[in-house]
């Protein structure tokens, strides 16, 4: 059964539509990569689904339910947003920033403790956690804000560019995280710009131009040398090893 079906999805921009014709169904426990060039439409399509820019004509439904119908504590209690950036409205402590993913849910405070402390070991945020948000470095901002994320244990873990101020070290750690929370039964939906990362971790890429769907598929359908070539302006030698994926990309 699905998890996620975004059906003729349209997002009007100022002069060109965001997104236009989108349609598109995602199951439970795939680990889903969103690619495609700057201004392809990879951040309206996850706001779209979180619910922070309105279709002009479609609609998204999460586990059969149309979004429009959901109440604010139903979108939090299945879903969680990642935002490409943010700055928190005010200085607080890591741990408390974490709390704040739970606030929609209805736990024994043991549970939240335990849920707590998880995340907190999973994004290496043990020695931060008492830590102001102002006193830590952009990576170290983005793994606390995923932990809030994480922490509810959402069906649906929206991601946008989740290892975009991460070290490499961190970026491995996080991508192996999103999949492990995919193999516990998680629909996580990430837009990611780094190619290689995506094609070593991602069960499914979506691909998209300007506001378009191209292709969704596994990524050696999705990386094909004509999507690349349409896309990015690129061509591209990949090289596959049981460790990894690298490439050696050229222009046109």
């Amino acid at each position: 059964m699905a998890l996620l079906e975004l059906c003729d999805i349209r997002v009007e921009g100022l002069s060109v539509p965001r997104l236009q014709s989108i349609n598109l169904t995602l199951h439970s426990g795939q680990l889903v990569g969103v690619i495609g060039a700057n201004g392809a439409g990879k951040s309206s399509l996850l706001k779209t689904i979180a619910g922070l820019l309105t279709p002009a004509t479609g609609h998204v439904a999460i586990d059969q339910q149309s979004m429009q119908q959901m109440s604010a504590r139903q979108k939090a209690e299945v879903m969680a947003y990642l935002p490409q950036r943010e700055q928190p409205q005010w200085d607080v402590s890591v741990i408390e920033l974490i709390k704040i993913g739970l606030l929609q849910h209805r736990l024994s405070r043991s549970e939240q403790q335990l849920r707590i402390d998880q995340v907190v070991t999973e994004c290496d945020l043990v020695d931060l956690s008492a830590r102001a948000l102002s006193t830590l470095s952009g990576g170290e901002q983005q793994r606390a804000l995923l932990a809030r994320a994480l922490v509810g244990q959402p069906k649906l873990l929206l991601c946008d560019e989740p290892t975009s101020a991460l070290d490499i070290n961190h970026q491995l750690h996080t991508m192996q995280l999103l999949q492990q929370r995919s193999g516990q039964g998680q629909l996580v939906l990430c837009c990611l710009h780094d190619l290689p990362l995506a094609a070593r971790f991602c069960d499914q890429l979506v691909l998209l131009n300007e506001g378009k769907l191209i292709d969704v598929g596994v990524p050696a359908k999705v990386l094909s040398d004509d999507n690349l070539a349409q896309v990015f302006g690129i061509k591209a030698q990949w090289f596959c090893e049981d460790s990894g994926v690298a490439w050696l990309p050229q222009p046109l």
